[in-house]
């Protein structure tokens, strides 16, 4: 099973100028190369492949002066960064993404390595990694349970990724192939559970378990926009605007963790408790054509949180089943199923015409998705 191990690099002045380094020639191949597939391909139809690429950069672009400076550069890396710019095209055509941007120095920027650079280069017996010649001995910071496997499968790493976020931060995200036995940490628990999203409460269950919504973003929000109002007040090209720049890009990371870490927390809850899950297979997009909710969607991450769910129950043999978004979960009573066709969206509880039962609506649409799930599971 292929895992990635994302860990925090934390390196001196001299080591982080030649992460930038790297990062930077890696930015300009891509982008080159990619104007270059462009230009080939507008001017007559021609389709540049890989070899035609690297064959141009060993041939012409690494003996221009203009671009000495490439030759000082791993040329593995730069091999990376065309095989990945050719991926995105082929990702593109496929129908997987989108068309391949140019990479700004003011994104996030990333490179990419090969299992040859990691493995044959480290013994991971202390908390410290050799990319390439240039960057040796780069510190970095992960659990000890990370750590240990990191030893244990050093050679079975299979590639590696160097990130920097907006804020100046450094993060190395390493693909293992471990062992399937040996990653599930979730045990067998023979449960089933149905699970409603919601605006007011993040996660109900049918078994009545609530999981509150946080409101990461309002709590941020003062802080934010104090931040951008004082970022556009900064003289462009400035350095006290690229200063400014930083400190916003640093909020919304803090707020993007904080609700990344609530969403794992929530999912390991649910995973650590049932086998099979059903849940609404929800139209986010739709839901955000309405103006009046779509902020709190937003910030919600509806869209996360099932990516999130249906990665780490395959990884630890849990699954996870979609039920119709058109089923009326909230609207049928899940004890008699009597449907109330005028249930409003202000309507929190509701009760049942049929058998007298009182509701909580989102409780009511949780064991709704539960028994909805099993019936067709027992049709097959």
């Amino acid at each position: 099973m292929l895992r990635a191990i994302k860990v925090r690099l934390y390196p001196n002045k001299v080591q982080e100028q030649e992460l930038n380094k790297v990062l930077g020639a890696y930015r300009f191949v891509y982008n080159h190369m990619l104007a270059k597939k462009q230009n080939a391909y507008e001017a007559d139809k021609t389709n540049l492949s890989v070899l035609d690429l690297q064959k141009y950069f060993y041939g012409t672009l690494r003996k221009d002066d203009q671009y000495a400076w490439l030759k000082e550069q791993n040329t593995k890396v730069m091999h990376e960064a065309i095989r990945q710019m050719n991926v995105a095209y082929k990702m593109f055509f496929k129908k997987c993404s989108g068309y391949p941007k140019f990479k700004s120095k003011k994104d996030k920027q990333s490179a990419s390595f090969s299992r040859e650079a990691i493995s044959k280069l480290n013994t991971f017996e202390t908390k410290h990694i050799t990319l390439i010649k240039s960057l040796k001995n780069l510190r970095f910071r992960c659990s000890d349970l990370y750590h240990k496997r990191l030893q244990k499968y050093k050679d079975n790493i299979r590639s590696a990724t160097l990130s920097k976020t907006k804020s100046g931060n450094f993060f190395l995200s390493i693909l293992v192939d471990i062992p399937e036995a040996e990653y599930v940490k979730f045990k067998k628990t023979n449960r089933q559970v149905g699970i409603d999203l919601g605006v007011k409460d993040f996660v109900i269950t049918s078994d009545g378990v609530v999981f509150e919504n946080k409101h990461f973003f309002k709590r941020e929000e003062k802080k934010i926009t104090k931040l951008q109002r004082q970022l556009s007040r900064k003289v462009k090209g400035s350095n006290n605007r690229n200063k400014q720049r930083i400190r916003l890009a640093r909020a919304y990371e803090r707020l993007t963790n904080k609700k990344e870490n609530y969403i794992h927390s929530v999912v390991n809850e649910i995973l650590k408790s049932y086998d099979v899950v059903f849940m609404e297979d929800l139209n986010v997009q739709g839901m955000l054509r309405n103006h009046n909710i779509a902020k709190a969607i937003r910030e919600i991450g509806f869209a996360r949180f099932k990516s999130v769910l249906q990665t780490k129950a395959s990884q630890n043999g849990k699954e996870v089943y979609l039920i119709d978004r058109f089923y009326p979960s909230s609207k049928t009573c899940s004890c008699c199923g009597y449907k109330k066709q005028d249930l409003k969206l202000s309507d929190r509880f509701w009760t049942c015409h049929e058998c007298g039962e009182h509701h909580d609506r989102d409780i009511n649409a949780a064991r709704n998705i539960l028994l909805e799930g099993q019936r067709k599971l027992q049709a097959g």
